[in-house]
Parts: C-alpha cells; structure tokens; sequence
C-alpha cells in the first residue's frame, strides 16, 4: 500500500535487536508525541533540513494530522478496499492458494489489517496530501528517554521523503500506472521506500557517508536472509515482500546513489526498476540493463469457452523464491533456479465460482526451465492431486502451467498456449540504456 506505514519490532524483532541505538529504519516501535501542535512544529523544523539532504524542495507545506489507531486502522482498510475490491482480494488469495504461494482458504484483506493493527505509527497519505501520525504507539520509558528524539525525527524525515516523492514525482500515479503487475509495483515500491530510508539515514546522520552507509545496508539485508518470526500466522509472502521494499529497496538506491549522488535516485522515477529481479540483482539495472521478457499467453479461449479473465498479473523473481521456498526444503536445488527467471505472466479465468490459472514462465537457459517444471510438478501434486487438476510442459527455456478444473485436456490446451504465445522482449528503451 501506498499508505506506507513503519512497523514496530514486535514485526522486525530481530532488526531492531540489531540496530539497537543507532539505526532503526522501519517504524522501530516509537511513536512520534501525539500533541498535535508539537508535531506540526517538529515537521515545520525539519522539513528545510531534509530538503537540503535530499536536494529536493518542498513545493508546498505537508499537512499533519494525529489519528487514533482505530482511525489509522479505518484508513488503511479504506485504502485496500479503494485499491481492490472484496472479489479482486477473495480472487487474489484463492489463485495466490492455488499456486502454492499462500496456504489454503486465506483472507489476504484480513492479513494484510492484522499486519497492520498495532504496528502502524506514522505514513504518507497521498490522496489526502498529508502526513499521518497514530497516537499512543509508545515505546517503553528507556526508549523514550534513550532514543526518542532521534526515532520522532527518523520517522518524520522518512514520511516527508515520501511527499517529495508525492510532489516532484507523481508515485502514486506511477504506481497507479502498474497496478495490474505486481513484480512491476513491487520493484517501483522498493524505490520508493529506498529513498525514503536513506534520506532520513542521511538527515539523522548528518549527512550520507560511504562507510556508514554500507554498514547499514548489511543490517538490513538480514531481513531478508533471516525473515522475523511470523505473527497471527502470517504467510511468509505477505511478510515478505514489505521488509524487501526497505531491505532491497534500500541497497538498490544506494546503489543508484554511489552513481551520482541524489540525482542519480532522481533518474530512478524517471526511468523505473522494472522487476524485483534487478531490485535483488542490481548490476541487471546499472550495468547490463536485462528488462524481463514480456509474455502475452494466447490461445487458450476456444479450448476454455465460458471462462472469463479476471485477472493478469506477473509474479516475477521473488515471488516465485517465496513460493518455492514455501514448498521445498530450505537446500532444496531447484530454490537456485529463481535466479534465472527471466519473465511470466500468469492470468486467472473464472468461470461460476471456480478458477482456473494459466501460467507462462520464461527462464534464461532450458536447464533452469527443466529443473523447474520437474520441482512444480511435484510440489502441484502434494498440493491437492486430482483434487486440484494441473498440468506442467515445457519447451525450449519456457514453463507453461495450467491449474484448476478448465483443466481437461491439457495436451491440447499447451499445444494451443504454445501456438499463440508471444514471449519476447520487454523494453528495447531500458535494454539499449
């Protein structure tokens, strides 16, 4: 969600045990003084600062408004409904289900809110242009006294970088923009909330330092490495692919940064990440530019008749780690071949209250294509077997897979896949950068 929110370490325990004093990026648990007067002051204060870190004007003032945490909590679910409906969610966790990326009959809307309740301190509203603070999210006395100050001005600078972003950059439109891919949007939020933690980095540090700075970036890797334990049984792929927008996130715009400076993380609005393959890989951005190969899967619709599309999507490069990671053991061979993803897209037809999913996935070698469709197969039919209808083929570097009760004669349906789909390059502009 654009509604950006910072968490509390009871989500990013192991982080917080690890930045302890000096650096505690993602919301940390302090809540910023809820006296609303004070606050605007506080924004006012460092809104020049940061400006001045971040080589970006405010074009105009950021609003700041206290909310309670039933209010933030109200906001957040308003903001999921006015992005996807009830259906798009329900549709969006049955197929998530079907895959193997979420365990069976989950809720994602009532996930993502118990993500969520409790955690929220502070985020950037961009449609109300504003920035939002949640009351009583306090931490324990000693953090207070020991690192208050710095966590207040931390988290303002990070929810103020995002109305920048807002103000100069248009993010949500750009995300708007994507919506209907979500390795895309995951790739465009890692910038987003990349910037965001490095700006404030910079502003509490009294500016960005190469040696602090990696330093940094090392502790927040462990995010990803050594995930925190999970809440209300929370699926690792909705954990996930937040604390990757600030671990991730973080590194890639660095990167960026070490090229040039903030107007090298300037062109990265203009000229967007593409995948969260070259988020994880960023020599796949900087320095052999490999946009992923688009995919329109065709040919599928006299073989289905009745079956509507009601969704199209991409997974992309971490999703599908997470989804095998979900299925196989953790030195499992076949978790190597994410790495040579080189692009899918998979789309979800309906038809009464059934679901079928079709989905293509391209790799950059036919040993890795191999490797995966034989692992699938195998983890398609722990998942349900003829309860749950599949079929996996291969040809040449690409996967194509069928899951679901249109499944009925699947040698046809991939031979009439393969006829029709179109598997080629993505974006000649970012690959001739």
């Amino acid at each position: 969600m654009i509604l950006e929110s910072f968490v509390k370490p009871s989500l990013l325990a192991q982080f917080s045990r690890a930045f302890a004093l000096v650096f505690v990026i993602t919301g940390c648990g302090y809540s910023l003084d809820s006296r609303l007067p004070d606050e605007v002051t506080r924004v006012e204060s460092i809104e020049p600062a940061l400006a001045r870190e971040r080589k970006l004007d405010f074009i105009k003032p950021v609003r700041v408004a206290v909310d309670t945490p039933e209010q933030a909590q109200k906001a957040i679910a308003n903001q999921i409904t006015r992005d996807h409906t009830d259906e798009e969610l329900s549709i969006g966790g049955e197929s998530g289900a079907m895959t193997g990326l979420y365990p069976p009959d989950i809720d994602l809307k009532l996930k993502t809110l118990q993500l969520m309740h409790d955690q929220v301190v502070a985020f950037y509203d961009p449609d109300a242009k504003q920035m939002v603070i949640v009351e009583g999210r306090n931490g324990s006395a000693a953090q207070r006294a020991t690192t208050g100050a710095a966590m207040d001005e931390l988290v303002i600078a990070h929810e103020l970088t995002h109305a920048l972003q807002d103000q100069h950059f248009g993010i949500q439109q750009m995300l708007e923009r994507v919506k209907n891919n979500d390795d895309k949007t995951l790739a465009l939020k890692c910038v987003a909330e990349g910037d965001a933690t490095l700006a404030a980095f910079g502003l509490t540090a009294g500016g960005l330092r190469t040696a602090a700075l990696e330093s940094t970036l090392k502790r927040l890797a462990a995010l990803s490495i050594n995930p925190p334990a999970e809440q209300h049984d929370m699926p690792l792929a909705v954990v996930m692919p937040m604390l990757f927008e600030y671990s991730a996130g973080s590194r890639f715009v660095a990167e960026a940064w070490r090229h040039g400076g903030w107007k090298a993380v300037n062109q990265l609005y203009r000229h967007p990440p593409l995948s969260s393959q070259q988020i994880i890989h960023p020599e796949l951005y900087f320095n052999r530019p490999t946009p992923p190969i688009e995919i329109e899967l065709a040919g599928y619709n006299k073989l289905l008749e009745g079956w509507k599309k009601v969704d199209d999507d991409t997974y992309g490069e971490l999703l599908l780690e997470l989804l095998l990671r979900r299925n196989l053991p953790f030195d499992a061979p076949a978790l190597s071949v994410v790495a040579r993803w080189a692009g899918d897209r998979i789309i979800t037809l309906q038809k009464g209250g059934q679901l079928t999913l079709l989905w293509v996935i391209a790799f950059h070698d036919e040993a890795s294509a191999q490797q995966f469709a034989h692992s699938y197969s195998r983890i398609l039919a722990h998942l349900g077997g003829s309860s749950n209808p599949h079929g996996v083929a291969t040809r040449s570097a690409a996967v194509f897979v069928a899951i679901g009760p249109g499944v009925r004669d699947f040698s046809r349906l991939s031979e009439a896949v393969w006829k029709m789909t179109k598997i080629g390059a993505a974006s000649v502009r970012q690959a001739a950068r």
